[in-house]
This record gives structure tokens, C-alpha cells and sequence, in this order.
């Protein structure tokens, strides 16, 4: 039941008629006894409209998708590092007549990573990890995944350089210029660098991890992947971001040459998880973490 204390949250974005976050939320609600309720903002005009209609209903913090990641950014009084560095956020939150801005994404692939396999990101694996785009999804999983890397070597070794091969993360995206301003943005000139298909292909042996951050293989998006099952191998591990459909064709390449996926589900749910715990100042307990994957994947299979 709902009262005048119920606490007012939602996703914006457009469209928004595929979107599982209020699955999450709701039932995180549920698990963790918090009076809130998480609700659908559908709108193609929320950068033109501003926030003030959302403070009006008293609206306490709303997660942000696609087309308005960077004016999310743009609108907030203060911001975390991740949105600070990358000029976009997938967060806000409104308290004391503030906005602040926060980007989970990148927080979310990485704990997805760690749970498929930890040595994805330890500093003694010398071979690379491929990233497909440079949108606003890249650019939150880029400099989680750069702080990752650096933590973990920094905890390995004294000197991060010797233990960090130069080019470890690389780039492929058609738009060369926006690669070379996250590169920029993030200080990691050393670290990432660009790269072409057909040097990707000529390097497959070396990529362990390949994270696939654009739209494409989304329903109704078209579009044929970038890469084919030429390039993955059994000692491939393929991250799609995608979640809908479960497997999309560039899954289903990857599973052909027995590569290793992560789902993409996972981020969802731990972007989610981090958000929720951002809007009520409540840690989420693990054992309520399996029933919301539970949850989710469910609903997933329900949309085929």
C-alpha cells in the first residue's frame, strides 16, 4: 500500500516500453521494507522540459537512459568522478533542493565481470580487453574499467606502468574522434588505444574479454554485428550489454567457436542494485540479489 509518505522514484528516457527497472526497484523495495515506488517517465522532451515537474511531485531520484545521459550531466549541481570525467550520468538524485549526478554503469560491468571471472581484470593477465563503441555505455564502463585495472595493479606491484601493458584496453568504434576524447578525458593514453576490425581480427588470440556497448542486436534495433564468429575462440569472454533479446546474434556467433558470455542482464542488475542503494542510503543485503536475478531473467524469458 501506498500513503503520503511513499517515496517517489522512476526511470526517464524514450522509448521506455522495454524497460525492467521498475521490475528491480520495486522489488527491492518489497525485499528491503522501503516505502517507495518506483514509476515510468516516458517523455522524448525531458531536455527541453528541465526537472522542475519531478521536483513539483516531489520526486526523490530517477535513473536516466538513452537520449539523455549527457543532459542529465548537464542539469546537476554536483556530480560523482565517473559522470565528472565522462559528461554523462544515469542517475540523479534530489535532496535539499540540490541535484546530484551519478553514473552506475561502468560499476555494473564491472561487478558483472568479477562474477563471471576475476582474472578478466587481474594485473598478471597480459592480454587484451576489447571495447566495441564509444557512447555514453563506453565511456561509464571505460573509466570504471580503467580505475579497476589501475587498483589492481597499484595493489600488485608498486609501479602500475610495469604491470599494465600499454594499448591493455582497446577501442573499436566508427566515430575515431569521440575514442580519441575518451582517451583524453581519462588520462589513459598509455592504457587504450584505437583499433581498427581488421586489426582485431589479426589480434583475437590476445583479446580475452570483448564488451559490446552499442544498440546494436537490440530488438528493434538493426544492424548486423561488427564482428562474426571468425573472431572469438574458446578462450574468448564475450560481455553484451544487450539483454534483449538473451541472446542476441552476436551471442549466438560466440557460443558457435564455445566462447564464455557474460549476460547482459548482469549490469542491468547490478546498475540497478547500485542506484537503488544511492536513492535510500540502504546497502543491499547478497541474498536478495539472487531473487531479483530470479526476477529478471523470468520476466526476460517471458519477452522472447
Amino acid at each position: 500500500m501506498y500513503s503520503r509518505q511513499t517515496k517517489l522514484f522512476g526511470i526517464l528516457g524514450f522509448p521506455l516500453g522495454h524497460t525492467l527497472s521498475p521490475w528491480i526497484h520495486n522489488h527491492l523495495f518489497s525485499l528491503s521494507g522501503f516505502d517507495g515506488v518506483y514509476l515510468v517517465f516516458e517523455d522524448q522532451f525531458w531536455d527541453e522540459k528541465g526537472v522542475s515537474s519531478l521536483l513539483d511531485l516531489k520526486v526523490e531520484g530517477v535513473s536516466v537512459t538513452i537520449p539523455f545521459k549527457e543532459w542529465a550531466f548537464s542539469v546537476a549541481d554536483t556530480a560523482c568522478e565517473a559522470s565528472a570525467q565522462m559528461k554523462a550520468s544515469n542517475t540523479l538524485c534530489f535532496a535539499d533542493g540540490k541535484i546530484s549526478a551519478h553514473n552506475t554503469d561502468g560499476e555494473g560491468a564491472i561487478r558483472s565481470i568479477l562474477k563471471e571471472n576475476k582474472k578478466l581484470l587481474s594485473p598478471e593477465d597480459s592480454s587484451s580487453i576489447l571495447v566495441i563503441g564509444s557512447g555514453g555505455s563506453a565511456k561509464g564502463i571505460l573509466f570504471s574499467l580503467v580505475r579497476k585495472l589501475k587498483e589492481n595493479a597499484a595493489n600488485h606491484l608498486t609501479s602500475i606502468h610495469s604491470s599494465l601493458p600499454k594499448g591493455k584496453i582497446r577501442i573499436l568504434a566508427r566515430n575515431k574522434s569521440a575514442v580519441m576524447e575518451i582517451i583524453r578525458s581519462l588520462n589513459a593514453e598509455e592504457l587504450i588505444s584505437s583499433i581498427s576490425k581488421e586489426e582485431a581480427m589479426e589480434e583475437r588470440k590476445n583479446i580475452s574479454l570483448t564488451i559490446h556497448t552499442t544498440p546494436v542486436g537490440m530488438k528493434g534495433v538493426g544492424g548486423e554485428p561488427i564482428l562474426n564468429r571468425d573472431f572469438f575462440h574458446k578462450h574468448s569472454t564475450l560481455f553484451d550489454i544487450v539483454y534483449n533479446p538473451l541472446e542476441t546474434d552476436l551471442v549466438k556467433e560466440a557460443k558457435t567457436k564455445k566462447a564464455k558470455i557474460i549476460p547482459g542482464y548482469s549490469m542491468l542488475l547490478y546498475q540497478g542494485i547500485r542506484q537503488f542503494e544511492l536513492f535510500t542510503k540502504m546497502e543491499v543485503e547478497k541474498k536478495w540479489i539472487g531473487k531479483i536475478e530470479s526476477i529478471l531473467l523470468k520476466e526476460l524469458k517471458k519477452r522472447k
